[in-house]
């Protein structure tokens, strides 16, 4: 610790460059042209609306807010037209997001009698969170996770330094973190426990005020979807507040189930096991250096994990993998206590250095672990490479190319089954109306969890479904998408599509199947009279 500073300085730079080098190094193995969720495909679609003009929950009918939309349709206006240059901003978005975990780790660990502590602690701290969130795809989740990091980061500035600015800055990133996904609300409640956890400890920014600066922050970051829905605020409310959804998918799910996220939390460990061993290797180190009285250190980190364990609940207690994305920031905190930047540097007391050296040992050995891990392309959780046909396209872009070669650009399509949502995007064609995938909208919601397949996706007719009949017969479309992933995905018996007597009789009087690509067929309308022999079914 009495090294000069340009090799203090090095030893970040290096832990950093390590973290950096590792995320982009996930991110690049799973690099691919095609979308590993159908989720994503939902995002782009309402993307792709965006700069068409239209607004999602208006011109379209969806669960989620919006603001994952508006970022994609961003990238999409800034860097065109390509899933891989989402992708990248995508991980540049989460390289963003270490800089929250960065400020936080400083305003927690920055001390004058140990001026490289704080810098040390936040390089490990950022590079943590950096492999962590690394791991998991573009969805809503992940594009949260950096604006969740970010209002924490300012915020803790903001009480350790007394700024205004930064204050008025975490109202703002927690509002744009709610508009992404409503489980940032957790914000709520994780703000004011450093608000006041920070008050006890003396620091000089935690003022009353500061709850008044966090919702003018907050204000001032709605104010533009404010003004965007001046006409529709009640389908603004709708989209970032949705108790009516709620309420209903409550009463399709019977209340959800604890066990799912208990489970759930069961994979921490498989999921997150080099942050997660770095924090016991911490608390060992911590307890080594017995002199030094850092317990209290620990409390923001873990209220910061619990409020994230709380976010996976909301929603009726249903737990994805992709869900885990948000413990990252936390976890990140948690590993740059200083007692590991103490373990790394060889600083602590004599009494204690023979355990700290088998415990630098563990530390080396977790570091190369996950390198290599990293190397060997199996650093990613939740995501997978798109499956290919023959013809080295997947089932969706083939299905799209056939249509776009087919229909006219002003022509439509509508894609049933969860996996046929990817069609729009390839064929570049939209649905006739606002609803463009049935799941939730002219059926149950799904109720599926990573480890039940839930309850029975069943049709529901009302108010969607006549504007979807309504949108056949005004405009039909040139194609209709079927996929049996509403089955095979969700276990559904049967197909809700079996319950719609009014679309199918529309499909079975006019349209013809015409190919199939994978497990996506494909359904032509008609120019030829009812009657006549339709062509055969090309397959691929």
């Amino acid at each position: 610790m009495n090294a000069p500073r340009p090799a203090r300085d090095r030893v970040v730079s290096l832990v950093l460059l390590l973290g950096v080098v590792a995320m982009l190094g996930v991110r690049l193995h799973v690099l691919d042209d095609d979308f590993p969720n159908p989720d994503l495909a939902g995002i782009v679609y309402e993307a792709e609306l965006i700069l068409d003009g239209g607004r999602p929950h208006v011109d379209t009918v969806g669960i989620k807010p919006p603001g994952a939309f508006v970022m994609v349709a961003a990238v999409i206006a800034a860097l065109g037209r390509s899933l891989e240059a989402v992708q990248l901003a995508h991980a540049l978005w989460l390289l963003l997001g270490g800089l929250g975990v960065w400020w936080a780790a400083r305003a927690l660990h920055d001390r004058e009698d140990e001026p490289q502590l704080g810098p040390r602690c936040a390089a490990i701290a950022t590079a943590v969170y950096l492999v962590s969130a690394a791991m998991f795809s573009y969805n809503y989740s992940s594009w949260m996770t950096p604006a969740h990091a970010l209002a924490v980061g300012m915020a803790m500035r903001g009480l350790r330094r007394d700024s205004s600015r930064w204050q008025l800055g975490a109202g703002a990133l927690a509002l744009v973190a709610f508009v992404v996904i409503q489980r940032a609300a957790v914000l709520g409640l994780l703000l004011p426990a450093l608000w006041m956890w920070a008050r006890r400890r003396g620091w000089p920014g935690a003022r009353p005020r500061v709850f008044a600066l966090w919702i003018l922050g907050a204000a001032a970051a709605v104010l533009p979807w404010v003004v965007w829905y001046a006409d529709a605020l009640d389908t603004l409310w709708g989209a970032l507040v949705p108790v009516a959804t709620a309420l209903d998918y409550r009463a399709a799910a019977g209340g959800g189930s604890a066990t799912s996220l208990v489970r759930g939390l069961g994979l921490v460990a498989t999921v997150f096991w080099f942050p997660l061993s770095l924090v016991v290797l911490a608390a060992v180190a911590s307890r080594l250096d017995a002199a030094r009285d850092d317990r209290g250190l620990w409390v923001p980190g873990v209220a910061w994990l619990l409020v994230s364990v709380l976010g996976t609940s909301l929603g009726g207690m249903r737990f994805f993998l992709h869900y885990l994305v948000q413990y990252a920031p936390a976890f990140g905190l948690l590993a740059g206590h200083p007692a590991l930047a103490r373990l790394g540097a060889r600083a602590m007391p004599p009494v204690a250095a023979r355990g700290a050296r088998v415990l630098a040992s563990v530390l080396a050995v977790a570091g190369i672990a996950q390198l290599v891990e990293i190397g060997l392309g199996k650093g990613h959780r939740y995501e997978a490479m798109a499956r290919r046909l023959s013809g080295g396209q997947t089932a969706s872009q083939a299905a799209g190319a056939h249509i776009r070669q087919r229909s006219a650009p002003d022509d439509t399509i509508f894609a049933w089954g969860w996996t046929a949502w990817r069609v729009y995007y390839w064929a570049q064609r939209r649905s006739p109306s606002r609803v463009y995938r049935p799941l939730g909208a002219v059926t149950t919601f799904n109720t599926n969890t990573a480890f039940d397949p839930g309850r029975n996706i069943e049709f529901r007719d009302g108010p969607l479904a006549r504007e979807l009949i309504e949108a056949f017969d005004r405009h039909p479309p040139r194609y209709f998408v079927l996929s049996p992933s509403m089955v095979q995905t969700f276990g559904a018996r049967p197909d809700p599509l079996h319950d719609f007597v009014a679309l199918r009789d529309r499909l079975a009087a006019d349209y013809i199947p015409e190919a199939q690509f994978g497990d996506l067929r494909l359904f032509r309308r008609r120019t030829v009279a009812p009657g006549t022999t339709p062509p055969p079914l090309h397959e691929r």
